[in-house]
């Protein structure tokens, strides 16, 4: 048997080594098409170190080990619609399996994932900072975006795309996640940028 005494400071230490934890971030970033998410990613991850793999069945995704962080979806140059919209349809269930066994944090855009279970899934995860950011343009700057892509998306597609955004912005359960920002220049995508690096600081 062991007599060992503990001081003052060693109570102290014990202490804070146990409350150094770590805290997984992810930031969810959505908005009707043409808001530029995808335009803000491919900004945010210049200048960065990525590695291209599937970390899980299905589950593309480009990581940074700076950052110990995840970009989910595919990024590929010339690639008009890029991010989780790239992903499978069946993406889901395997994704929030990798996503619970692990803390590492995680970035991700597109309609794939950005919905409601999902988003509960990630509010549900322990030890988890989560932000879900959603941006705007006016709908004559949307409109324009469409043209200028080359956009064949329906009426109807958009439609229920705006009632998809106004239904998840209304869920009382999200609204403190939430942070609006518009974005329809380059000084309003850096303070975007500028809240992701923020808040993806380990």
């Amino acid at each position: 048997m062991f007599n060992v005494k503990v001081g003052v400071q060693d109570q102290i230490s014990v202490t804070l080594i146990k409350n150094t934890k770590k805290i997984r971030k992810i930031i969810a970033v959505g908005g009707q098409p043409g808001t530029g998410k995808t335009t803000l990613f491919r900004k945010y991850m210049e200048g960065k170190d990525w590695i291209v793999g599937e970390p899980a069945k299905l589950v593309s995704a480009s990581y940074n080990a700076d950052r110990d962080l995840y970009i989910l979806g595919k990024y590929e140059e010339g690639e008009t619609f890029a991010g989780t919209d790239r992903l499978s349809m069946a993406v889901q269930p395997p994704l929030q399996e990798w996503i619970a066994s692990n803390n590492c944090n995680i970035l991700f855009e597109g309609d794939r994932v950005f919905n409601q279970s999902f988003l509960e899934f990630c509010m549900g995860l322990p030890d988890t900072d989560l932000h879900v950011v959603y941006l705007k343009a006016p709908k004559d700057l949307l409109e324009q975006r469409y043209k200028d892509r080359g956009s064949d998306q329906s009426e109807t597609f958009l439609k229920g795309r705006e009632t998809k955004y106004n239904n998840l912005l209304s869920n009382f359960d999200l609204m403190p996640y939430i942070t609006e920002f518009v974005n329809t220049n380059l000084e309003e995508q850096q303070k975007v940028i500028g809240f992701l690096e923020k808040h993806l600081v380990t």
